[in-house]
């Protein structure tokens, strides 16, 4: 081992020792994935919480040598800048002081990262230390905390074959006020695959009976923003993780992708930047107005068939064509582009909109396979919602002019 390779070994131990005594816990990466050399899971008293920090770590005197007064400048490349930023989990970028056995750290960000004439640098200041005292700004800084209604799964598969039990998942994520942000994602990915690695399902008695019992060995899936997009496969992500105790000659074939080390891949369409590809296909502020008012004339027709429906269940006149009105009117918003950034609480709300009323949808659909007072209850929430988003949403129209 070099010297380099025991400064870098000894930067590890320290920082495995000081995330220790701030109460969380240290994983080291071994699987190669540039850029990234550990994770921090939180912990919550003596409960690990799935939360996640991801760690860039350098170790040595030579990483000490550009300081000032507020703290030590770190020059990174442009690629692991990149790299870092559209991670699907918040990077920290920590200097190992192998002397004094302190760990200096800032999180990696738009704010953080100052342009050079080469790429960027990022100033670590001396008040960052990893202790104990710092245990909750590494809480605040860690992955988002996903609840149970920001997702769900609209197709669990069992794709089980030979020696090994797979399933398959199709996500679709409900946004709300919350920003399809890469870390928001990734953090409804790992949420969704506990799901899937503690699946009991059998796609026949066949199935069953070969592998019931047994631990779900594969898990892949889809992460999608809409319902309907899973008609056109416009997946946000894909990913897939490999149970580290299945036989290698069992395995699927692994895309490339994001790594955590724990055999989950997580593929961002082909590695391309969200944030770069939302800029992209960012609208002007009258064509997105335009798309907005278009959308809202026909909202008054979902609003009656549902009060229907709640009067007159099946023997309304909207009761066979529901579904497809509810389809009809997602597909009217055009979400090939992105909102102006000057407009996104009005985005925010017109996304709640559009799955509200794909719920409708889907619940009416289902509806003689949930008890009737289930849906009634259901279908009772969202006509109150729809009202109560017509009036924000008509608020931030005006606003926005």
């Amino acid at each position: 081992m070099s010297d380099n390779e025991q400064i870098n070994r000894l930067g590890v131990n320290i920082l495995d020792q000081r995330v220790i005594e701030a109460g969380h816990i240290f994983r080291e990466q071994l699987t190669s994935d540039s850029g990234i050399d550990a994770q921090i899971e939180i912990k919550d008293g003596t409960k690990a919480t799935g939360r996640l920090i991801a760690a860039q770590i350098k170790a040595g005197p030579s990483y000490f040598s550009n300081e000032d007064e507020h703290g030590f400048w770190y020059y990174v490349s442009v690629q692991h800048r990149d790299l870092w930023i559209n991670h699907s989990l918040p990077v920290i970028l920590v200097l190992c002081d192998v002397d004094e056995r302190e760990c200096y750290y800032e999180i990696v960000s738009d704010e953080t990262c100052v342009r050079t004439s080469k790429g960027w640098k990022i100033l670590v200041p001396r008040n960052k230390i990893i202790t104990t005292d710092s245990s909750l700004d590494l809480v605040s800084i860690a992955s988002p905390i996903v609840a149970a209604s920001d997702y769900s799964i609209h197709a669990e598969k069992d794709q089980s074959h030979a020696n090994a039990r797979r399933v398959s998942l199709d996500i679709v994520v409900h946004p709300g006020i919350k920003p399809a942000s890469k870390p928001w994602l990734g953090a409804i990915v790992r949420a969704a695959l506990k799901d899937g690695q503690s699946s009991q399902y059998h796609r026949d008695e066949f199935s069953e009976r070969a592998l019931g019992g047994r631990p779900v060995d594969v898990v892949w899936g889809f992460v999608y923003l809409r319902d309907i997009d899973r008609g056109s496969a416009s997946w946000r992500c894909r990913f897939q993780w490999n149970s580290p105790s299945l036989e290698k000659s069992s395995r699927p074939q692994t895309f490339e992708g994001e790594q955590d080390g724990s055999g989950l891949v997580i593929d961002w369409k082909g590695n391309t930047e969200l944030p770069k590809f939302l800029d992209e296909r960012r609208a002007s502020k009258a064509d997105y107005l335009k798309n907005v008012d278009q959308l809202l004339t026909q909202l008054p027709n979902v609003q009656d068939a549902l009060s229907s429906l709640l009067e007159y269940g099946d023997q309304s006149p909207h009761a066979a064509g529901f579904t497809a009105l509810s389809e009809g009117f997602e597909r009217m918003w055009d979400g090939s582009f992105a909102a102006p950034r000057e407009c996104q609480r009005l985005n925010q709300a017109i996304q709640e909109l559009l799955s509200t009323v794909g719920n409708a949808g889907l619940i009416w659909a289902q509806r003689t396979s949930r008890g009737h007072s289930q849906v009634r209850s259901l279908m009772s929430g969202y006509r109150d919602d729809l009202d109560c988003l017509d009036a924000d949403i008509s608020f931030l129209r005006r606003d926005a002019k």
